[in-house]
C-alpha cells in the first residue's frame, strides 16, 4: 500500500469515526431531551390530577359530613326533612358530580372508574333521601311505615358504601400521584 491510498483510507476512517461520534450525540442528545419533555409533562400532569382530586375529595367530604349520620342505622334517617336541607344535600351531590368530571379528564382509568361510580353513587343516595319525602303522600299508615323503613335501611346501607368509596378514592388517588412513570 502506497502512501497516498494509506492517507486517504485514513482520512476516510477518520470522516467515519468523526459521523458516527456525531450522530451517537445527536442520538443521545435527542433522548435526553425526550427525557426532559416527558419529566415535565408528568409534572404537568401530576398538578392537573392532584387539584381535581383535591376538589372532588372536598366535594366527597362535605357530603359525607350530611350523609353520615345515615350510616349504618336505618332509625337514624329522619322522617321528615326540610326542602332547604334536602336542597343543601342535592347541591352537594351537583358539587360531587361536577367534580368528578374533572377527575374523569385527568385520569388515570381506575381513578376515572372510581370517581364516576362515586358521582352517580352519591347521586343516587341524596335521591333515596329524597324518597323518604314522598312516604308522607300514602293513605296507609302500615305500608307508609313498612316503605320508610326498607327505604331508610337502603339509605343506611348506601351511606356506608359511599363513605367506604370515599376512601378507596383517596388511595387510588394517592397511587396515581406517586406514579412517577418509571415502571412504564
Amino acid at each position: 500500500m502506497d502512501a497516498g491510498t494509506a492517507a486517504v483510507l485514513g482520512a476516510l476512517a477518520g470522516s467515519v469515526a468523526t459521523i458516527g461520534a456525531a450522530m451517537a450525540a445527536g442520538w443521545a442528545q435527542r433522548e435526553g431531551a425526550r427525557i426532559v419533555a416527558r419529566s415535565q409533562h408528568r409534572r404537568e400532569m401530576r398538578e392537573a390530577r392532584h387539584g381535581a382530586y383535591e376538589k372532588f375529595i372536598s366535594s366527597m367530604l362535605s357530603l359525607h359530613a350530611q350523609t353520615s349520620i345515615f350510616q349504618g342505622d336505618a332509625e337514624m334517617v329522619p322522617e321528615e326533612m326540610s326542602n332547604e336541607s334536602y336542597s343543601q344535600l342535592h347541591q352537594l351531590a351537583t358539587s360531587v358530580e361536577r367534580n368528578s368530571v374533572a377527575v374523569a379528564l385527568a385520569g388515570p382509568k381506575e381513578v376515572t372508574e372510581a370517581a364516576l361510580k362515586i358521582a352517580r353513587m352519591s347521586v343516587e343516595l341524596v335521591g333515596q333521601i329524597g324518597f323518604v319525602q314522598l312516604g308522607t303522600d300514602m293513605s296507609d299508615e302500615r305500608q307508609v311505615n313498612r316503605w320508610r323503613w326498607r327505604l331508610s335501611k337502603v339509605i343506611a346501607d348506601h351511606a356506608v358504601l359511599f363513605e367506604n368509596s370515599l376512601d378507596d378514592f383517596v388511595y387510588l388517588a394517592q397511587a396515581a400521584l406517586d406514579d412517577d412513570g418509571s415502571a412504564n
